[in-house]
């Protein structure tokens, strides 16, 4: 009886194991990527997400996110531990005053809701801002001087 008994709650443990939360686990992403963010920003701590691009020939990018004097901050390093991009939130009063010009001008009744400032690896700076109205999310990208490049709906 005892060994039936026994058994029951080995199997019990075996399937509660089974259905451990994954979630909980933390994605680490490959060596080179880890590296790479180490030597640029010795002293963060970032949780790591991986992310595909929209076209069909992108690659995996593997994504820090951390904060940085208060601020959130993503940086992408692709497989071979290089930064492809970096975003930096800003508060929207540190918009050129261009965008800001523009956005009062075009889209006078949306709500900015963040705004962000995006280094490519060529060390080009875009800005993009999300503008809200309603239940419509739109990003409005801008190039480094500030001058409005396009606008995107995305899905909130």
């Amino acid at each position: 009886m005892k060994k039936i008994i026994l058994s029951a709650l080995l199997l019990a443990s075996i399937s509660f194991y089974g259905q451990a939360d994954t979630k909980s686990q933390k994605y680490v992403p490959p060596i080179e990527a880890r590296i790479a963010f180490e030597k640029e920003f010795p002293k963060s701590i970032p949780e790591w997400r991986n992310e595909y691009g929209d076209g069909d020939d992108d690659e995996e990018l593997f994504v820090a996110e951390f904060t940085m004097q208060g601020a959130k901050v993503s940086a992408y390093y692709n497989l071979r531990g290089e930064m492809q991009v970096l975003k930096h939130g800003i508060a929207p009063n540190q918009l050129p005053l261009a965008t800001i010009s523009y956005l009062k001008k075009n889209y006078p009744a949306y709500k900015i809701a963040e705004a962000v400032k995006v280094r490519n690896d060529k060390n080009e700076y875009t800005y993009e801002v999300g503008l809200e109205n309603s239940s419509r999310f739109y990003d409005a990208v801008f190039d480094g001087a500030g001058d409005f490049l396009q606008l995107v709906e995305k899905d909130r």
